[in-house]
């Protein structure tokens, strides 16, 4: 019976969070629905679902490191934990970077590709929830170390009711007559307060360094991309329109972000370790 009660507790916690979660996706898209129509609603759709594909290398990447943070938490190896989530945040950041960047500067062009009539809105759309989620890849181990303690109440409460603002923040700007998009600068904005509300609980729950995160972590990926956007942003108005200019656009982002990474993200063992890998790979 004890056990039942804590599975049924942890359960019942854990549905708050999920349930602003899809308040927060549905009831934007309802909010736009009723203030923009259905043709809006259309671009936001399309935004949704190039934003769930590029997102779905981050999800295999913590499918992979989510069990060893609950492991270590359970085997009491605190210090291994800790900083394996500060790892896994920057990396979730990396690889998601490396697929944004290109879409970021080339989103016009993917869109024409894709779709024979780009429904207004949807360019900014995509671009926005893009941002949004590399802002969330920050939180996704934090979320995971928090799970692990198994004690979510708190976190739950506070981090699921945060979330649950989208929606009458939303309707609020909606109502006071700002462009649809502003649904999804309100989940930005929410995203990174969850951040902070993030690491000041998990300061607490497992004794999580909240400057040592701010350093290694969020100053490191504000670093990583403004060295990436460098580049892009001065060549961008060279390249050919077409297939042509596409190419060469997308080579020079994924080379930007792909050096910044390497140069700026990572530690000297990092790259060390980068370069044993990408060695014993190609001698295989």
């Amino acid at each position: 019976r004890p056990l039942i009660k804590e599975m049924f507790s942890f359960a019942g916690w854990s549905f708050i969070g999920v349930t602003s979660g899809v308040l927060r996706d549905h009831g934007g898209n309802i909010l736009v629905n009723i203030f923009s129509g259905p043709a809006v609603n259309a671009a936001r759709g399309v935004a949704v679902q190039l934003n769930g594909a590029v997102q779905g290398f981050v999800t295999n990447f913590m499918t992979a490191i989510n069990p060893q943070i609950t492991k270590s938490y359970a085997s009491g190896d605190m210090s291994y934990m800790l900083s394996l989530v500060r790892k896994s945040s920057r990396m979730s950041f990396y690889l998601l970077f490396l697929i944004a960047l290109p879409i970021l500067f080339n989103t016009e062009y993917l869109l024409s590709l894709w779709l024979k009539d780009v429904p207004a809105h949807t360019v900014v759309f995509v671009r926005l929830f893009l941002i949004f989620a590399l802002c969330e890849s920050l939180s996704n181990p934090l979320m995971t170390a928090a799970q692990a303690t198994g004690d979510i109440r708190r976190y739950q409460t506070v981090v699921g009711g945060l979330i649950l603002l989208n929606l009458p923040l939303s309707y609020i700007f909606l109502r006071a007559g700002f462009q649809p998009e502003v649904t999804v600068v309100v989940a930005i904005g929410l995203s990174l307060i969850c951040l902070a509300a993030r690491l000041v609980m998990l300061k607490n729950m497992i004794g999580l360094d909240v400057g040592g995160f701010l350093r290694r972590v969020c100053l490191n990926v504000v670093c990583v991309v403004a060295a990436a956007l460098i580049l892009p942003s001065l060549l961008d108005g060279f390249f050919p329109d077409g297939f042509l200019g596409f190419c060469l656009s997308v080579i020079l982002c994924v080379t930007s972000a792909g050096l910044s990474v390497l140069m700026v993200g990572c530690s000297a063992k990092e790259r060390k370790d980068i370069r044993d890998m990408l060695y014993k790979r190609f001698r295989r």
